[in-house]
């Protein structure tokens, strides 16, 4: 037991006594009989010498008493012993091999037994050292000997036992033995006796040694209060509170046992009374029994009686008291010890060691930090504050051992007083320099990890880089994959920017979703500032593999990347292209825009011939690559000038690209016109198949036969209107070995055949390829006529169906062969659409030899409309437009006709009755009303005349032309009507002639609006002044007092802007420029005027330095009227695109020819005041060809005139006379154009030439008249069209004479209607004489005018005798002898007038 701890020993005893009362009736312990020590002298004694010791004892020796054995006393006669010397002897501290034995020491009592009670009362102050060696068995052996001796009363004795315990024994009992203590305990005692026991041995408690203390509580105290048999089992009737029964029955001694074996010795014992009395382990023991301490009063209580010195023992215990149970404590307790600690504790003071304070931290703080309350985390941190790194290590590992039991305002206390500790200076004391992140990793443990922003601000400012740094991509990732870490974008782009392996880490570390969302804005200029291939390379293959699905609108904006290095958006553009652009705020046409920002930031950018990155000339491919679809001309041209461009053009990755995009058509052939600036001769086959259709047609003239047959198959199919100059090019490289394999391949291209290459070709194998030929459109006149003479040999065509054979070949059949064809196979073949509609192309003089054969075969009216084609009505002479009935009124209104003609039967067409078939007035074509005259409505009813002149109301291209009689007519027709100030009633040209005088002021406004859309032109030279009266009226309806009109005044005032003085032009609102657009024709000083406005820069077209191709195109009209000096704003190549365009737009559009030549005429001239005038006689701007020819602006490019005759050979003119007359204007052009003709020809110049002079044969001089050859017609015809102007009267005469020279040729209504009236006065009137009736009478209405009187004379004789038998009633001898009468009014003239039924 003496090994054994308190509660071991005591868990022992317990065991004992709860057995002994299981004990069997012959089994006893603690029996109260005790053991008696046997004492066999003789074995004691024996080989014992006591002589000596007896001579001492008999002679009364003092002193050395100790020197003598135990058994040499015991073994002696003790006669002569005295008390002082068995004092002595007792006393003795003897080591323990010479202590004797128990049975020698009662032997020796037993002997002294005489003195032993005085030598006892000898030593009773004496006290023997706790481990003395014979004490215990002294004291058993005095037990044997005296209190085993006496009864239970005497035992009972308190005088009795004052006397033994409190003075004899004294001195022997902190020795005292197990034997002893459990032989007393059973002796039957009393309670005050027992009382009195414990207290002495409690007064020499001091004196035992821990083990002898604790076997006086366990073999004593514990055997007693247990097995007391008395009435007063726990010994408490003569105590006073469970504190006094402590005291009384425990004594010292009550240290030893735990509040609980209390409670089982006392039931009534109450702790909380006896706090005083309680010991520091018996004090832990009340907070293990649960319900005990429950509040901080009464952990005050309780701790009031733990002094200071003592509070480490006691928490000492208490930690190993309630380890395993710290959770069953309440948390107020647990706290309220915890304030005790950091109240009296101290360890916050600086002069508490660390040894001592990580003590507190491993073994007396663990159980009460549990579940530690908000308030009690600065206190605690108070203790680790300033103490060596360890410490605050220890305190913080502590706190994350219970972070279970934490709450989360604890956690976030203890992780705010952290962040605190780590901030404390000095800053990142304890910061070993190893990883960052681990360090502040090991400060928080398992608390909270701080953001971001809190993560950065643990970093002084003078060492971030460095520690940033400090931490190996693998520490970065974890920091970032931490849930809610990032609470600063701004800060996480610090992070980033001051991480030198920032790419590393992208690459090679996972980061969640709405941590890598965040990133790569971070990231991002870092990637596009990258200036080696090498690192953009490992920036976006690798590093922003995971993190450009991030990307953002905001992100690919100008703002971002224009400062992007070029290596960096070559791979931006790249990647981008690629991209999967359904889950992000931006589409492919945002990346377009932010490619052209930056492309436009520099002219070019990212382009260096010097340097080896950025000398690649796929520019396009790299910097606009799959985006190219969004690119526009306009753009482009921001990139740079065309110099700068074209560079990149001629480069096959950037042609790709063209191969594989929808680009505007103006864009692509902007980038051709580049390529072939950069390289004149580049092969066309290189360049997709979009740019070979504007591709320069030079270019295709390195083609083979077979390179040319195979690309013009393909480009017929691709572009919409192939360039002819194109198509020349590729059929000049054919030579003249064309077949019917060729002109198959060639198909509608075959129009680009010149005349030589035409005639050059067998006729059998036009013949074979006329299925292909017949359906080609845009046949010329000459191309066609040199095929079928060429058909002619080896075909007839003779039938309907051989001219259905010819398709639109047949504008090429001459008159000749017409009139040798049946008519009745002519009415066959016009009842085909198509070949009507192709005949309409055909020559006029051909159409009306048609209609003459049509009309042979049936001359009546009812016949003639029906069997007449629609189209070809206005060629049906007028004689024959006589006698119709409301019959042929639906027939007559699908026709097509002239004036004159119309006006022969309106009479008919125009009645209600009529009208009412077709369902009112309104439903009269166009074509039919244009025949109004006062005549023919002079039968009708006035509502009814009323109704045909507003169906004349009409605009655009179904407007009824009218001349000034008809207005005027129409006008006094309604004037008295009582709508007649309802002017949207009626045609607008109707009201120029109202008698102004009917409008009043307050409906002024409502006139000048309605007459707007109105034919200004309309007024004859008789009556133009109604023109200026109008605009007068206008200006004092409008308020208009000066030149400055507004815009709402040009709208009101309209088409009579076309007459207003430049004054007007050069200070109206600029919308009057619209307005001008629109107008028939322009005066020169209003074109002046316009120009100057221009130039001024006042209107939207701005400044003149800005205008572009664009430009031009915008002022519609305009361009017909500039001058020079205008052009002389745009460079060439701008002009001759404009002009390229231009000229396709007039000729949809019908503008004269005299209007395009003299805009031509201003262009040249200006091209030409740019060129430095050189006097050579050589050809240099390039020989002029098929090709060249061909092109549309030809012969824009030979502005100087020397040049142009230079490159013009007389055999190309020869080949190609059509082409060039219908393109040369110019007169001292087409001079040299009649010249080289005649050097292709020495004597006569053939008809199918003539045929096609064109424009060149105004300029030509009798004696170059004299050599063509004109004996058809066809050829009188051709030279007599009006389109190419006005013949002089004697080269018209010597024209005429020509042909009429021919035997056989003569004026017959074919060749009157050739001539025309103007020409036919050209000739004598003996000449005139010889004209038939029948050829007068069929014929068109002559303008003979100018004819001299004896001329009309005899023109007015012919008609009258031609159309007097031919007048029926309802059509008027004068109307159709009209056109003669001249001035012989006189005689044959009525006055034409107005009357109404």
């Amino acid at each position: 037991m003496a090994t054994a701890s308190s509660g071991v020993a005591s868990a022992i005893t317990y065991t004992k006594v709860a057995l002994f009362k299981q004990l069997p009736l012959d089994c006893s312990i603690y029996s109260g009989q005790c053991n008696a020590t046997m004492t066999n002298e003789t074995e004691i004694c024996m080989g014992v010498n006591s002589t000596e010791l007896q001579i001492h004892l008999d002679r009364s020796t003092v002193g050395r008493h100790c020197s003598f054995s135990v058994e040499e006393f015991a073994c002696a006669s003790l006669s002569g012993l005295t008390a002082v010397d068995l004092a002595a002897m007792l006393g003795c501290d003897r080591v323990s091999n010479s202590r004797g034995s128990k049975p020698a020491w009662k032997l020796l009592l037993s002997k002294a037994s005489l003195v032993l009670d005085q030598a006892l009362d000898l030593l009773s102050n004496t006290t023997l050292r706790p481990d003395h060696p014979s004490a215990s068995m002294i004291l058993d052996s005095i037990r044997e000997l005296r209190l085993d001796v006496v009864n239970m009363a005497v035992l009972n004795d308190p005088a009795f036992v004052q006397m033994w315990f409190g003075r004899r024994l004294r001195p022997f009992l902190p020795a005292v033995s197990d034997d002893f203590l459990s032989c007393v305990a059973t002796e039957s005692l009393d309670c005050s006796t027992y009382q009195y026991i414990v207290k002495t041995l409690s007064e020499v408690q001091s004196h035992m040694l821990r083990e002898k203390q604790m076997s006086v509580f366990t073999h004593f105290i514990t055997v007693y209060l247990t097995t007391n048999n008395t009435a007063d089992p726990s010994c408490s009737s003569n105590t006073v509170g469970s504190s006094d029964w402590l005291q009384k029955n425990l004594g010292g001694f009550s240290v030893f046992i735990s509040i609980q074996e209390l409670q089982k010795l006392y039931p009534d014992f109450s702790p909380m009374e006896a706090l005083a009395s309680l010991s520091v382990g018996q004090l832990v023991g009340l907070f293990t029994i649960p319900g005990l301490v429950t509040t901080p009063d009464e952990v005050a209580m309780v701790m009031k009686y733990v002094p200071d010195p003592m509070l480490a023992v006691f928490f000492d215990e208490f930690s190993v008291a309630i380890r395993g149970n710290e959770h069953m404590m309440p948390s107020a307790v647990r706290s309220a010890m915890l304030e005790v600690v950091f109240n009296r504790a101290n360890l916050s003071h600086p002069s508490v060691e660390d040894s001592v304070v990580s003590q507190w931290l491993n073994n007396r703080l663990p159980p009460l930090v549990i579940s530690l309350i908000p308030s009690q985390v600065n206190p605690y941190f108070q203790i680790l504050a300033g103490r060596n790194c360890s410490i605050g290590q220890q305190g913080v590992t502590l706190l994350n051992s219970t972070i279970l039991t934490l709450t989360p305002d604890s956690q976030k206390e203890i992780y705010n007083h952290i962040i605190l500790a780590l901030k404390a200076p000095p800053a990142l004391r304890c910061y070993g320099g190893s990883s960052f992140y681990s360090f502040v990793e090991d400060s928080f443990l398992g608390f909270q990890f701080p953001n971001l922003t809190t993560f950065l601000s643990l970093m002084p400012r003078d060492q971030k880089h460095l520690l940033v740094n400090s931490m190996p991509p693998s520490h970065l990732g974890n920091l970032l994959r931490r849930p809610d870490v990032v609470d600063d974008k701004a800060l996480l782009c610090g992070l980033y920017s001051s991480y030198v392996q920032t790419r590393v880490f992208l690459e090679t570390e996972s980061l969640p979703v709405d941590v890598r969302r965040p990133t790569l804005p971070c990231v991002w200029p870092m990637a596009l500032s990258s200036t080696s291939r090498s690192e953009v390379n490992a920036w976006f293959d690798r590093s922003l593999q995971n993190y450009l699905v991030f990307l953002s609108k905001s992100l690919i904006s100008p703002d971002v990347t224009h400062n992007t290095s070029c290596l960096a958006f070559q791979k931006l553009v790249s990647v981008l292209g690629q991209y999967n652009y359904t889950a992000v705020d931006f589409v492919r046409e945002d990346v377009f825009s932010t490619i052209r920002n930056y492309l436009q930031s520099a002219t070019p950018r990212c382009y260096d011939p010097n340097h080896p990155e950025l000398n690649s000339t796929a520019w396009f491919a790299e910097y606009i690559g799959p985006f190219m679809p969004f690119l526009t001309l306009e753009i482009l041209q921001t990139f740079g000038s065309d110099e700068t461009l074209k560079v990149f053009t001629v480069n096959p990755l950037n042609i790709a690209l063209l191969n594989h995009s929808v680009l505007p058509q103006n864009l692509t052939d902007y980038y051709t016109k580049l390529v072939y600036q950069q390289d004149s001769n580049f092969h066309p086959l290189l360049l997709p198949m979009l740019c070979r259709c504007v591709a320069p047609a030079m270019a295709f003239t390195q083609l083979t036969p077979g390179e040319s047959l195979f690309v013009l198959q393909n480009l017929t199919i691709v572009c919409q209107d192939l360039d002819p100059q194109i198509s020349a090019a590729l059929t000049s490289n054919l030579g003249d070995n064309i077949d019917s394999n060729a002109i198959s391949a060639l198909g509608n291209e075959s129009t680009s055949m010149s005349k030589r290459q035409i005639k050059a070709i067998q006729p059998q194998q036009l013949v074979n390829a006329l299925f292909t030929l017949s359906n080609v459109m845009g046949w010329n006149g000459g191309q066609a006529k040199s095929i079928i003479e060429s058909l002619l040999t080896v075909m007839q065509i003779n039938s309907a169906s051989s001219l259905f054979t010819l398709g639109t070949l047949i504008i090429g059949v001459p008159s000749r062969v017409f009139r040798k064809i049946q008519s009745s196979e002519i009415l066959v073949a016009s009842r085909n659409p198509s070949l009507v509609g192709h005949m309409m192309s055909s020559p006029k003089i051909v159409q009306q030899i048609f209609v003459t054969q049509i009309l042979s075969v049936n001359s009546t009216g009812e016949a003639i409309i029906q069997n007449v084609p629609d189209e070809m009505a206005t060629e049906i002479p007028r004689v024959f437009l006589q006698s119709f009935t409301a019959g042929s009124v639906t027939k007559l209104n699908k026709k097509k006709w002239k004036r004159q003609q119309a006006e022969l039967f309106f009479g008919v067409i125009a009645m209600e009755s009529s009208t009412a078939v077709l369902g009112s007035a309104n439903n009269l074509s166009s074509s039919v009303l244009q025949g109004f005259t006062c005549t023919s409505v002079s039968t009708i009813q006035k509502a009814q005349v009323k109704n045909l002149v507003k169906a004349c109301r009409r605009k655009g291209t179904n407007k009824v032309k009218l001349v000034e009689s008809q207005l005027t007519c129409m006008f006094n027709l309604i004037r008295t009507e009582s709508d007649i100030t309802s002017f949207e009633l009626f045609p607008p040209d109707v009201l120029l002639y109202y008698d102004y005088s009917l409008v009043s002021q307050s409906n002024c406004r409502q006139y000048f609006e309605q007459l707007s859309d109105a034919d200004f032109s309309v007024f004859s030279s008789e009556l133009s002044y109604k023109r200026t009266a109008l605009f007068d009226n206008a200006r004092s309806c409008l308020g208009i007092t000066t030149t400055n009109l507004t815009k709402d005044q040009v709208t009101v005032l309209g088409n009579m802007c076309c007459y207003l003085s430049p004054s007007y032009i050069l200070n109206s609102d600029e919308s009057i420029l619209e307005k001008l657009k629109t107008c028939p024709d322009l005066s020169a000083t209003q074109a002046a005027a316009v120009e100057t406005r221009l130039i001024g820069g006042t209107t939207r077209y701005r400044l003149a330095p800005t205008w572009t191709e664009t430009t031009l195109r915008n002022l519609d009209t305009f361009p017909l009227y500039m001058s020079s000096g205008f052009y002389d704003n745009f460079d060439q190549t701008t002009k001759r695109s404009f002009l390229k365009y231009y000229l396709k737009v007039l000729k949809t559009d019908g503008v004269s020819r005299a209007k395009i030549g003299a805009m031509k005429e201003n262009i040249r001239q200006s091209i030409r005041s740019r060129l430095k005038r050189q006097a050579v006689t050589e050809c240099t701007v390039g020989n002029i060809t098929q090709v060249t020819i061909s092109g549309i602006t030809f012969p824009i490019d030979y502005s100087d005139i020397n040049q142009f005759n230079s490159c013009l050979s007389a055999a190309v003119v020869r080949d190609n006379l059509e082409i060039i007359t219908q393109k040369v204007d110019q007169q001292d052009y087409l001079k040299i154009v009649l010249t080289k003709l005649q050097e292709a020809y020495s004597t006569t110049v053939p008809e199918d030439q003539v045929q096609i002079l064109g424009p060149a044969s105004r300029i030509a001089s009798i004696d170059q008249i004299n050599t063509w050859n004109i004996t058809e017609v066809d050829t009188l015809a051709s030279l007599m069209d009006t389109t190419y102007g006005a013949w002089d009267p004697s080269l018209a005469k010597a024209i005429i004479s020509k042909y009429l020279s021919v035997e056989g040729n003569k004026l017959e209504s074919a060749e009157l209607n050739a001539i025309g009236g103007p020409n036919l006065c050209s000739v004598d009137a003996a000449v005139l004489s010889n004209i038939s009736q029948l050829s007068l009478r069929d014929a068109d209405a002559l303008d003979v005018s100018n004819c001299t009187r004896d001329k009309l004379k005899v023109l007015f004789n012919i008609a009258l005798q031609a159309f007097q038998p031919a007048s029926r009633s309802n059509v008027p001898l004068y109307q159709l002898i009209q056109p003669y009468l001249g001035e012989q009014t006189h005689t044959h003239t009525h006055t034409q007038t107005c009357s109404i039924k």
